[in-house]
């Protein structure tokens, strides 16, 4: 077995809030909704040179070669979204959480394993809806190169994991 190929990368995690609950309640426009939404998110991460490299019903995962490319293409795919939200009532709205952390990875293929994904997992599913979590080490490298307000959440302790870590919200662009 050859040794498995490692790389620094960003990882961005994300998914639609109470995706199952909408599904139950109106099944083909939820899809619908889900594929229009996935369409902007998956164009915004190419643009911002980012690769879907996961995904699953609602959710995305992407990776980045920077963390302020990654940021940056999170804050975009929010505001199209909500600006596309501004057309459903509240309860056909789609809100997505996003988890966003830098780390060393395995690369298998086309795949991305270790801790850096279950990490940005793990903050995307401690967000509130239509918002950008990021861990201490993306806040380093993006804090004076993305217009953002940004606040320290302090440490959290992320499920099925020992460390806390230092978490960062993305308020809004200025």
């Amino acid at each position: 077995m050859s040794k498995p190929q490692r790389k620094l990368t960003t990882i961005l995690a994300t998914d639609c809030v109470n995706y199952s609950g909408m599904m139950e309640d109106n099944e083909q426009e939820t899809f619908i909704g889900i594929k229009a939404c996935r369409k902007i998110i998956e164009d915004t991460i190419k643009e911002y040179d980012g690769r879907v490299f996961n995904t699953a019903g609602d959710s995305v995962i992407a990776e980045f070669n920077s963390p302020v490319d990654c940021v940056n293409s999170a804050i975009e795919f929010q505001q199209l979204i909500g600006d596309r939200n501004k057309n459903f009532a509240d309860n056909r709205q789609m809100k997505f959480r996003v988890g966003v952390h830098l780390d060393d990875v395995i690369v298998e293929g086309d795949d991305i394993f270790g801790g850096g994904v279950n990490i940005s997992a793990r903050l995307e599913g401690l967000c509130e809806p239509n918002c950008i979590l990021i861990s201490k080490a993306v806040h380093e490298y993006i804090v004076k190169k993305v217009n953002t307000i940004i606040e320290h959440m302090g440490e959290r302790n992320l499920k099925n994991m020992d460390d806390s870590i230092s978490v960062y919200q993305i308020l809004k662009s200025n």
